[in-house]
């Protein structure tokens, strides 16, 4: 059965998602982003945030989450915890379409990153490798938002809460280090989340879901009980 009050907000969300794409694409959030941006980029930075904020927006993405994912199997198994075990299958289910659908979009529509704007041409202040990929959506903000809205899915609010301002901090770094725009974040958060939402009311009933889960729990226990045996 489908959780139909997830699904109708993930829906949403993906129709503000199409809303934030036709700003961008006709230009109208210009305005708005380039003056967020000098905010966050310019007048809101501290020198020495400046190399705490690189380090999130570098390693904050898959070096933080495959971790996670792996944290969450493993003490999911060792404390008989099979919700957070799901959640671990569901993470990255989430992360592959996530991925899929993110290098899609880059791939069928270009907007250049900040440091090429020649209206932020005095803009130096790029503290991480010059990505020249598209810079809608945000791919970082794409998964860490993801990745957060299903663990506070799957996890007790001590867990997830932690996990939710991680992904935050991810997300605002990423234009803190001029990297993106404003709305290039904002869009990969609500379409990470929207995915998310909508992969969750799909699956967590599903039988093949579940069939998925049970597989990888039997392939977990035969790995342990052959390396218990190897010693």
């Amino acid at each position: 059965m489908l959780n139909k009050k997830l699904l109708f907000t993930g829906i949403l969300l993906v129709i503000l998602f199409v809303v934030i794409f036709l700003l961008v694409n006709f230009k109208i959030s210009n305005s708005f982003d380039l003056t967020v941006f000098k905010l966050i980029n310019e007048k809101w930075s501290v020198s020495f945030l400046d190399p705490f904020f690189a380090a999130v927006a570098i390693y904050g993405r898959e070096y933080f989450w495959v971790p996670v994912v792996a944290l969450m199997w493993i003490l999911g198994s060792a404390f008989n915890n099979e919700k957070a075990k799901k959640g671990a299958v569901m993470l990255v289910i989430v992360f592959i379409a996530i991925i899929i659908i993110g290098l899609s979009l880059k791939a069928v529509y270009y907007r250049p990153r900040p440091f090429l704007n020649p209206l932020l041409s005095s803009v130096d202040h790029v503290l991480v490798p010059k990505d020249l990929d598209s810079s809608f959506p945000s791919g970082h903000a794409l998964i860490v938002a993801g990745g957060a809205a299903v663990a506070f899915l799957f996890l007790r609010k001590r867990y997830s809460i932690p996990l939710v301002i991680e992904a935050a901090l991810v997300s605002y770094s990423r234009v803190y280090v001029g990297v993106h725009y404003p709305t290039d974040v904002i869009s990969g958060v609500i379409l990470g989340v929207a995915i998310a939402f909508i992969i969750y009311s799909i699956l967590i009933n599903n039988k093949y879901f579940n069939r998925l889960y049970g597989l990888v729990d039997t392939i977990y226990k035969k790995i342990l009980r052959a390396v218990r045996l190897i010693k």
